[in-house]
């Protein structure tokens, strides 16, 4: 299930190098153009309402920080960018489980990815995954006779996404993947459904080099609540997030280390809430560094928006283990376990 980066059916030479550059120079302009557009056409967007689906799955990217967008790619690459799923060879499952901030909210994922060899180079890989966030500890207070506030009753919150992704090769060693995204949420006092998508890009610029970009939300996602809390039905919507990243490699005798980097850019007016921010323009961080040893046992590190991370891994028979710790200066440390299969 590990990842590598594979010969393509054709290499870059110098003669190519200056057009691919131009089309990835356009895609990321229009990418990024069409977020900002996206953003100034919604009339009910609303800040964090996507937040509970960025928390990031599989132990072995949340090791590095959530550095992936660029690779590497295993099973969760339908979630990090599905165009990485085109770097797969195989079937590939995989499950995580994790009890995040103290034990304050539980988070699953399971995704099952396609990958095996087709014709066509269009459409060559598709998948599918499912990310649930929930926990109890709302409570629902009245009032007495004496206007002081009592507990009701406790109710617990949910969030669904279940999700299907495509991918195929749009020219040598280009490639595309797009993810369809339905939301569940449900807050205790009131339900919602949603509808979203995913977009992203990845070039393999040399066999030690790759780039990745993924659009969250492009399309600016949306929920339609039931309007029991506040009488009739309301529609937020999930502002698009920009993803650049970028992912060297690099490996001697038999050990191989991969150095990862992205960022996480909003239009949220998130301000003082990001790492860097200026006007409603604002980014995150990620980091990240694997060193394997003939791709059987793993040691990783980050930081993921500035917080440390690091985690090990082992891959026996083209089964997974992987294990990250996100340790958290405000909020109590996350331990998340990750287990995949290939075959």
């Amino acid at each position: 299930m590990q990842f590598t980066l594979p010969a393509r059916d054709q290499q870059i030479t110098t003669g190519r190098s200056a057009p691919l550059v131009m089309t990835w120079i356009v895609v990321t302009a229009i990418a990024l153009i069409g977020s900002v557009f996206l953003l100034v056409a919604t009339t009910h967007a609303a800040k964090y309402v996507g937040d509970p689906f960025s928390l990031g799955v599989g132990a072995r990217a949340l090791a590095m920080g959530g550095a992936v967008v660029a690779g590497p790619y295993d099973g969760t690459a339908g979630y990090w960018n599905p165009s990485g799923m085109n770097f797969l060879d195989g079937r590939y499952v995989v499950g995580m489980h994790a009890e995040t901030f103290g034990s304050l909210l539980n988070q699953d994922f399971i995704s099952y990815v396609d990958a095996r060899p087709r014709k066509s180079t269009l459409l060559r890989t598709f998948g599918f995954y499912l990310y649930y966030l929930g926990g109890g500890g709302i409570k629902l207070t009245q009032l007495d006779e004496n206007n002081r506030p009592y507990v009701v009753s406790e109710k617990s919150h949910s969030d669904f996404l279940l999700a299907g992704s495509v991918a195929g090769r749009l020219r040598d060693n280009l490639d595309y993947g797009l993810t369809a995204k339905i939301i569940y949420r449900d807050i205790g006092t009131e339900t919602g459904f949603g509808l979203s998508a995913d977009a992203g890009l990845s070039w393999q610029v040399r066999p030690y080099a790759n780039l990745g970009l993924m659009v969250t939300d492009v399309t600016t996602g949306f929920i339609q609540y039931s309007g029991k809390t506040f009488g009739n039905p309301r529609t937020e919507s999930i502002y698009p997030t920009v993803k650049p990243g970028f992912m060297l490699s690099h490996s001697y005798r038999d050990f191989t280390g991969r150095l990862a980097v992205s960022g996480d850019v909003k239009f949220e007016n998130l301000k003082y809430a990001a790492q860097y921010w200026s006007g409603s323009l604002s980014m995150d961080t990620h980091y990240g560094l694997e060193i394997g040893y003939r791709e059987m046992l793993f040691g990783r590190f980050g930081f993921d928006i500035g917080d440390f991370t690091t985690g090990v891994g082992l891959n026996v028979r083209n089964i997974t283990f992987d294990f990250a710790f996100l340790h958290n200066p405000d909020l109590d440390d996350t331990y998340r376990i990750s287990a995949g299969y290939r075959f």
